[in-house]
């Protein structure tokens, strides 16, 4: 049990730092909104992530790789969305000086919306679902069940604890560079587009191919 939650952590690690739709968004929400904004949307990008884990290690990833058809759906899918994602985060505004960075609880109802926002972030990204597959359809590979809830824990633990980090980027990214932390946003955002067109182009290449 202990074993597996140590591997469901380094993969939950692994799989967040990569820059992707999920840290782009929390650090936007850190820079531009608030801390516990930013956490409520790495709290359900987790929990998509830890799911997607236990997901593909109970069998779904053997069914993914089986099909072509499927991970070429997921891949052009994939490389749109970041595209779009890539978009709205380029043509973010900048922060308000005038609003702290982190102050007051936040009402329950922007906590929850946070927490929608990461979920919907990480179910819009089918690169995600690919990635587990690769990943958890490997290392988590025949797994008892008990040992399958305790690899997902672990993902959970790696992938939100290193949201953590990001927030905390943002929001001192922010304090530090008050209206201009917006550049780096927006820096994020052409990489992720340029992400996306790599994905389409390589959709390209294996249709091409096939």
């Amino acid at each position: 049990m202990l074993l597996a939650f140590l591997k469901g952590l380094i993969l939950g690690v692994v799989a967040g730092v990569p820059l992707g739709p999920a840290s782009a968004a929390i650090f936007d929400a850190a820079a531009r909104r608030s801390v516990d904004r930013a956490m409520a949307v790495g709290l359900g990008a987790a929990i998509v992530d830890a799911v997607y884990a236990l997901v593909v290690s109970a069998g779904l990833g053997a069914a993914f790789s089986e099909r072509p058809v499927l991970r070429q759906a997921f891949l052009g899918a994939g490389g749109l969305f970041l595209v779009a994602f890539g978009a709205v985060t380029v043509r973010a505004r900048a922060p308000d000086p005038a609003c702290p960075a982190a102050g007051p609880q936040r009402p329950v109802r922007s906590l929850l919306a946070g927490l929608g926002a990461g979920v919907l972030i990480a179910v819009l990204n089918p690169g995600l679902l690919a990635s587990w597959v690769v990943m958890a359809g490997t290392v988590l590979a025949g797994l008892d069940p008990a040992a399958h809830l305790a690899a997902a824990a672990g993902v959970f633990a790696g992938t939100f604890g290193w949201f953590a980090v990001v927030a905390f980027l943002g929001w001192t990214g922010r304090v530090r560079l008050g209206s201009r932390v917006v550049w780096v946003t927006r820096g994020a955002g052409v990489l992720l587009i340029a992400y996306g067109v790599f994905l389409v182009g390589r959709l390209g290449l294996s249709l091409t191919d096939g």
